[in-house]
């Protein structure tokens, strides 16, 4: 995967570059939303089921994602895109009669795609994405507190669509395997600078 992200940019520079006279080149910033549904009570309760305990979770229902992005016009309904992503922090907390655990996870990475619009300003896109996953843990167990950090990366495809009109840009985009953890579907509003 990260080899065809590779060649894709070596395209995307190349085109540009030839075709720089022809084209727009132009920027945006978009802020959006996904739903986050990681079974977290069931799995907890199944853990807290093996010892004997009831466990208490808290934990987020979405997070928000910021974009930076750019486009480059290869011809008048065909672009190319590039961007920049990175959510919030997402957190679980566990409580039981024997201990404690709190999670927090965030996610960034880059992405690379195709836009192909129609004339009223609806638009789809399809390409790859680049991504890292970051978790920090702070586990609490017969009072000894232990603190774990990870994060794993991965590379997947993204398929999405939307509407533009004037500067104002409204899209859904999912992105599979963010990381080569989970599937993330995120519904954006954002602005286009010319």
């Amino acid at each position: 995967m990260k080899k065809f992200l590779n060649i894709f940019l070596i395209l995307f520079f190349s085109t540009s570059l030839l075709n720089a006279a022809e084209g727009e080149f132009s920027f945006g910033l978009e802020g959006g939303y996904s739903a986050v549904d990681l079974e977290s009570e069931k799995s907890a309760q199944q853990i807290a089921n093996t010892i004997g305990e009831t466990v208490t979770v808290e934990y987020n229902t979405g997070l928000l994602v910021g974009r930076v992005f750019a486009n480059y016009g290869i011809k008048s309904n065909i672009e190319v895109e590039a961007g920049y992503f990175q959510s919030s922090t997402f957190s679980e907390t566990y409580k039981m009669a024997s201990g404690s655990a709190s999670i927090d996870y965030d996610f960034n990475g880059f992405d690379v795609s195709a836009l192909i619009k129609d004339e009223s300003g609806f638009f789809g896109k399809a390409g790859m994405h680049s991504s890292t996953l970051n978790g920090a843990a702070n586990v609490v167990i017969g009072g000894t507190t232990v603190n774990l950090t990870a994060s794993a990366d991965g590379t997947g495809p993204l398929i999405g669509g939307g509407y533009e009109t004037g500067n104002l840009r409204y899209s859904l985009t999912h992105y599979s395997d963010l990381a080569g953890v989970d599937d993330f579907t995120i519904f954006s509003i954002g602005f286009k600078f010319n």
